[in-house]
């Protein structure tokens, strides 16, 4: 417990500094950053200019589907097959890192680190870019433009994640995650195997001088293997920006319970610090950017109660039921509870442990975590401008119970800003029930039986529909219909929310700011923290009731 608080506190201690910068950043207060970036776009012919939130989003839509055409092509050029490399260009443009295959067996280091890698970096840097669009849009008078996303790009790129991963890298590589040049290296085994024709072990099977015996019979067609390859590379950089980008897409098939991943205890608390850092710090960066410290402050506290009371649900479930199974020794019952439900709320995706392996409460409150629109610290960016769709909710209701026209930061909420706040809350639900549902009609193999096997299913498009990427053992979504659905669950789930984010930013942008009156509902009180946080229960938890009632609710009774 000590060490879980201390991770949790030090992420706190550090979120605070990077914060003010990735405001200082965003907002261009600082001079020579500024001239980096207008030298860049200088040189790519690419104008300055303000955008209204249609060209923002423009920009957005035409910089995803390049990325998408590029890494698609290079899937194809890899030799995975059409529908599996269009789900997965999909899943890595949105920031859901969804893996329908082997890693270590169908990528290679080029699509690795110029194909993922590239699109780590840059589906983050999106969800950073709409989120200070949107700020810009609450803080500005009568102005609906929203900053220009070159230049938000570039920023975002060079001078907020790049920093970040650097320093992330050198700790992980020092702490013997591997960083070379070289893909791969050979190591002698202690014993030698034999597999057969199709390269899977002979139970039972003796080597004896290079001839391989079953109950005392020669199997003169087994193989006999003395070697194993072991997957090196750039591991350490790629592995950084995996979890401080809230990606989760791994280089093994094991992802972070891998020792070449996350080989000792200290790089497994660097790891779990890092998914929630920068998502963290962006609570900081918004109280700076609108001048308040305590609506920053406001929003952080909301998240942290459900995280912490999350949390706690989720170590005590795992501590009684006590089993390791499925989880890896060398890190630990505890910290893996941490990561566990670190990667659920900031839509990371990663795990060290087997997410199938956890016990029926644990794997409620993490599918909770993620049904919730992973609005709780959640995804970079992207988790605090769904938590703001959820404060306009927030304070319309509050509007209406006191008789007032609904307002934040000084701006009135209408009609147009409470539509497209209700579409952020529910295009998450409309696609993860309709997946499941999917799901369930077309089951994959390998699912358990009964209750356990429908979590599974709901795990699985929860994750898809919540841009998280991790999943249960047991869901092979491999077939046709299940990886176009979920490549178009993705889409919706990603870039629906973000032109709605954007929208409001510019509608809100153009009104005029109101003064504070003796009437006006102030949205950094605990009072207002408690209504968001019963708001984001009510709407986003209950939504999924019935389907969670069928799963692991049904699980834990049975």
């Amino acid at each position: 417990m000590n060490a879980i608080i201390m991770i949790l506190l030090l992420t706190f201690l550090c979120s605070i500094p990077l914060g003010i910068w990735c405001k200082k950043v965003m907002n261009r207060d600082i001079p020579w950053i500024n001239k980096v970036e207008d030298w860049i776009l200088d040189r790519l012919k690419i104008s300055a200019g303000e955008m209204g939130w249609k060209k923002y989003l423009a920009g957005i839509a035409a910089l995803s589907i390049l990325s998408f055409v590029v890494l698609f092509g290079m899937l194809i050029a890899s030799r995975m097959d059409l529908p599996m490399a269009f789900n997965t260009a999909v899943s890595y443009i949105t920031n859901t890192n969804w893996q329908s295959f082997n890693p270590m067996l169908e990528g290679n280091w080029i699509v690795q680190i110029l194909g993922f890698g590239v699109q780590n970096f840059i589906s983050a840097a999106i969800g950073i870019c709409v989120l200070f669009a949107l700020i810009r849009g609450l803080i500005a008078k009568q102005k609906s433009s929203l900053g220009n996303l070159w230049q938000d790009l570039i920023g975002s790129l060079l001078f907020i994640l790049l920093p970040v991963n650097l320093v992330g890298s050198i700790i992980l590589a020092g702490q013997g995650v591997p960083m070379q040049m070289q893909s791969y290296e050979t190591s002698a085994l202690i014993e030698p195997i034999a597999v057969d024709e199709k390269g899977l072990p002979i139970e039972n099977a003796q080597v004896i001088e290079d001839q391989v015996f079953v109950d005392g019979k020669e199997m003169k067609e087994a193989r006999i293997i003395k070697e194993q390859v072991v997957p090196m590379g750039m591991m350490a950089s790629i592995e950084s920006i995996k979890q401080s980008g809230t990606n989760g897409g791994g280089l093994s098939s094991s992802n972070s319970a891998s020792p070449f991943e996350n080989p000792t205890g200290l790089s497994n608390a660097i790891e779990t610090g890092l998914i929630l850092l920068i998502p963290m710090s962006l609570c900081f960066s918004f109280g700076a950017m609108v001048k308040n410290k305590k609506q920053g402050l406001a929003f952080f506290a909301s998240m942290a109660i459900l995280f912490g009371l999350a949390l706690i649900f989720i170590l005590q479930s795992e501590m009684a039921a006590a089993s390791l199974e499925g989880k890896e020794v060398r890190i630990g019952l505890m910290p893996s509870a941490l990561w566990s439900a670190s990667t659920t709320a900031a839509s990371s995706g990663s795990s060290n442990m087997a997410m199938n392996s956890m016990s029926s409460i644990a794997s409620l409150v993490c599918m909770v975590f993620m049904q919730v629109g992973e609005v709780i610290f959640g995804g970079v960016g992207s988790g605090l401008y769904g938590l703001l769709a959820f404060v306009i909710l927030s304070v319309f209701i509050a509007g209406l119970m006191v008789g007032r026209t609904p307002e934040f930061m000084g701006k009135k909420i209408e009609p147009f800003e409470m539509k497209w706040a209700v579409i952020l809350c529910l295009v998450s639900p409309v696609c993860i029930l309709i997946g499941s549902a999917l799901g369930c009609i077309y089951a994959p193999e390998g699912l358990n039986m009964g209750a356990h096997g429908f979590s599974q299913i709901l795990y699985a498009y929860t994750s898809m529909g919540s841009n998280n990427g991790s999943a249960m053992a047991g869901f092979e979504s491999s077939q046709t219909l299940l990886l176009v659905a979920g490549g178009i669950m993705m889409l919706l789930a990603r870039f629906i929310p973000i032109a709605g984010a954007l929208a409001m930013g510019s509608s809100l942008g153009s009104k005029k700011i109101s003064a504070q009156s003796t009437g006006s509902l102030k949205s950094d009180t605990p009072m207002f923290v408690f209504l968001l946080v019963l708001v984001i229960l009510l709407v986003g938890a209950l939504s999924y009731f019935p389907a969670l009632s069928l799963g692991p609710i049904a699980e834990f009774f049975g």
